[in-house]
């Protein structure tokens, strides 16, 4: 009854003129419920504009996860960038050491990677990633990948070795002064200062010679190996000889990569 009631009102509706009864009603219709309709939206407008906030809200959030993920992808992809740049870098300065003349011809060059670090406060000792599988042996020099000593293999295993730095306390090795041609012993030290002992006072040492080994004979360290420069010396009457201070060539702090002189 109600789908004909309506059917013959639209058809009312649609031909009677502007001025008919339904038309009327309708216009009667939207005076009284236009301002129901208003103070319908504006109590509703809240609620649905909360709600679209909400849903605003969870959206954010999840774009804000992705974007998060987004970045921390990229993140580790610059990181492993950087890594193998200066992979890259340290391999082409030992390939420069590898082709330095200061090492005998026979002598065999062994690229190695430091792979953990001694955690005691009075031991200044490396483990490298290279041992007697690839020729390496105890008391063989060990470099930084400038070339500068860093220290000599201490001991040894099929494939890692310790590299005892000449930094600390229990490391000797004979080095020269140049240009005043003085010779003695360069020794660590608890706090990793590194001095030359057994200096003459005969030798005129001046502050900012170089500090090179010695290889004296027996010894399997190469002569020439650049080890520092001297920061100061000092001399007191009743000493035999003088007191030398000298700052290494080599960072210990970043050590990373090594070279290994083997005979």
């Amino acid at each position: 009854m109600l789908l004909v009631l309506s059917l013959a009102m639209l058809t009312l509706y649609f031909r009677e003129p502007e001025s008919g009864p339904v038309h009327s009603l309708q216009r009667g219709g939207l005076k009284v419920l236009a301002p129901l309709q208003s103070g319908t939206s504006k109590l509703i407008s809240p609620f649905r504009d909360a709600w679209n906030w909400v849903g605003d809200l969870f959206t954010a959030q999840s774009e804000n996860g992705d974007l998060r993920k987004e970045n921390a992808r990229l993140r580790r992809l610059v990181a492993d960038d950087l890594l193998l740049r200066q992979e890259n870098q340290n391999l082409r300065s030992l390939l420069g050491v590898k082709g330095s003349s200061i090492f005998p011809k026979g002598d065999k060059l062994v690229p190695a990677r430091v792979i953990s670090r001694s955690a005691e406060a009075w031991y200044s000792t490396v483990i490298i990633n290279a041992g007697s599988s690839d020729g390496i042996r105890r008391f063989d020099a060990v470099t930084d990948q400038a070339g500068n000593l860093a220290g000599r293999v201490t001991d040894v295993s099929a494939n890692a070795a310790q590299v005892t730095l000449i930094t600390d306390q229990g490391s000797s090795v004979a080095a020269t002064l140049t240009p005043s041609n003085g010779w003695g012993i360069l020794q660590g030290s608890l706090t990793g200062a590194v001095t030359m002992q057994y200096v003459a006072k005969t030798f005129d040492v001046k502050k900012g010679e170089y500090v090179v080994s010695a290889g004296t004979g027996g010894s399997t360290l190469p002569r020439g190996i650049l080890i520092g420069v001297v920061e100061d010396v000092g001399k007191q009457d009743e000493e035999l000889y003088q007191s030398i201070n000298v700052r290494p060539f080599a960072d210990f702090r970043t050590l990373e990569w090594v070279m290994v002189v083997t005979s």
